[in-house]
């Protein structure tokens, strides 16, 4: 299995997000998530920054996919422009098996209405 690598999302600060993928084998079957996965997602600026932004990562057991979210008081907190992250999965109940499955790039763009500052 490949690292998919996504290029296309963004996210509104001040705003909720999530994003779902899909994860499958290279054949096409799904990967077969269970109760046994954990995740692990970040955003940063550079590849290399030390100042990072989790993301909160759920799995959809049923459709084989991982959802990855942040809520609008997280992202209210991000650098604007092109952000890198990725997602790391761990599985396996005897022996863990650990892997990067996703990589890519957010733009993080700014929002001209923010609730904090209407309320």
């Amino acid at each position: 299995m490949s690292v998919y690598e996504v290029n296309n999302l963004k996210i509104q600060k001040g705003t909720d997000f999530d994003a779902t993928f899909t994860i499958l084998n290279n054949d096409g079957s799904p990967i077969g998530i269970n109760s046994s996965f954990v995740g692990v997602s970040k955003l940063r600026k550079y590849p290399t920054s030390t100042s990072e932004y989790p993301f909160v990562v759920e799995f959809d057991t049923v459709n084989s996919a991982v959802i990855i979210s942040m809520a609008s008081t997280t992202t209210t907190t991000l650098p604007t422009g092109r952000c890198y992250f990725d997602v790391v999965i761990s599985s396996g109940f005897a022996s863990t098996i650990t892997k990067k499955y996703i990589t890519g790039t957010i733009i993080v763009e700014d929002t001209t209405s923010l609730w904090a500052t209407i309320l």
